[in-house]
């Protein structure tokens, strides 16, 4: 029988873990540096890399609160080592410490297939829009008079203006995360591939800063469509988006506009005089699990002072399973244990995360069939009233 340790990796097995994480996942090696042995949790065969699998601490936006999270990622196995339950090991140890540590009550992913996920507890909390459009499609039915200017980014003297217009558009998000400098240039400032070019604009009224934009254009070597893909996009006024857009929709030599990652309240369709010929198609976004379930709940603001009753059914993170009591307010939650009690409905830990995140609303979710137990209906619209959000989630990140 095979020796297997569940365990962090230490200093030593970090590049034997960074390059199997590299082979199985196939990304380039440097997408693999920076991580902290004790920030991983992997599965250790003979004394052999077997599964990966590394969790940044990072900072999420839960109804405008900083939460911290596990940014789980470098989630990988050997194909000699897959079908034998290491990744659920790993995963059940990472959650178990977790835990009993109760510093961290999250776990949040991007995931390859959301089926891998859901067994554990994951829920998808968001929804991503991509748009492919021609830039002289970009027409406005409303134009808006622009008081101010769009001008060009020095980032290398100006990379606090980009800095406080994200913190000031991420306010009052959801999925939102706090970025540091590490991940704006593994992600919206990152090289652009060959042949490409990157633009930093900011649009300015009065020298405040009111949004900007970050994107690539040009044409491949393989002499593809030129195309202008979108990195980064944040406006703070209606005024600063249609400036942004106008510059970019004065791109004749460009054959697209692509950005696969708009938010679903992005106001950009309601703009257009032709809202289709953004050929908008959406796809999940990141998953997050509820670890330790009353502390997380204590965490969210709510819209309504209420209380909630419920019984969850976790059979991965058992500390969770059992009927609970939360009482809600808008400086947060207070989750107490009420075994034995009436609840108003039953759930899963993978609804639950998202009805928290607010991916869909309790009313959609019994819809869909997703709760397991529904005393009366009457009650959903309390659910429905407590979880209500300022803006539907949205995550912006190109890293983790």
């Amino acid at each position: 029988m095979p020796n297997v340790e569940i365990r962090p990796a230490r200093p030593e097995e970090m590049e034997a873990v960074e390059r199997e994480g590299s082979r199985q996942l196939a990304l380039p090696r440097e997408m693999f540096g920076g991580m902290a042995p004790e920030w991983t949790m992997c599965a250790f065969v003979d004394g052999q890399v077997a599964t990966t699998y590394a969790f940044w601490p990072l900072q999420v936006r839960l109804n405008g609160r900083a939460v911290p999270m596990a940014g789980v990622t470098q989630v990988s196995t050997h194909p000699a080592h897959r079908r034998r339950g290491y990744l659920r090991a790993v995963t059940r140890t990472h959650f178990e410490e977790m835990h009993e540590r109760g510093e961290v009550a999250i776990a949040g992913l991007h995931p390859a297939w959301m089926a891998i996920y859901q067994r554990y507890g994951y829920g998808t909390v968001n929804v991503r829009h991509t748009y492919r459009v021609e830039p002289r499609h970009l027409v406005f039915h409303h134009p808006l008079s622009l008081p101010g200017r769009v001008r060009e980014v020095d980032v290398a003297t100006e990379f606090g203006l980009l800095v406080d217009v994200y913190r000031r558009f991420r306010e009052d998000r959801t999925g939102m995360i706090h970025r540091g400098r590490p991940m704006w240039d593994a992600g919206p400032l990152q090289a652009p591939s060959a042949g490409q070019r990157e633009v930093v604009l900011a649009y300015e009224e009065d020298g405040e800063p009111q949004g900007y934009v970050i994107y690539h254009h040009g044409r491949s070597p393989d002499a593809r469509p030129a195309v202008l893909r979108i990195m980064d996009f944040f406006a703070l006024t209606p005024q600063a988006y249609q400036a942004l857009w106008g510059v970019i929709g004065g791109y004749d030599n460009i054959d697209q506009v692509l950005w696969d990652n708009a938010p679903v309240d992005d106001p950009l369709p309601l703009m257009m005089v032709e809202p289709r010929l953004l050929n908008l198609s959406a796809r999940d976004g990141i998953m997050a699990r509820l670890v330790t379930v009353p502390t997380a709940l204590a965490k969210r603001p709510y819209a309504e002072a209420t209380t909630l009753r419920f019984d969850l059914i976790d059979a991965f993170c058992e500390w969770n399973a059992g009927r609970w009591n939360l009482a809600t307010s808008a400086e947060g939650g207070e989750a107490t244990r009420i075994d034995g009690q009436d609840v108003d409905l039953a759930l899963t830990p993978d609804t639950l995360a998202s009805l928290v995140f607010g991916r869909y609303t309790p009313s959609e979710a019994y819809r869909a069939g997703l709760l397991e137990r529904v005393r009366d209906r009457a009650v959903l619209a309390r659910w429905d009233a407590a979880l209500r959000l300022a803006h539907p989630p949205y995550e912006a990140e190109h890293t983790w």
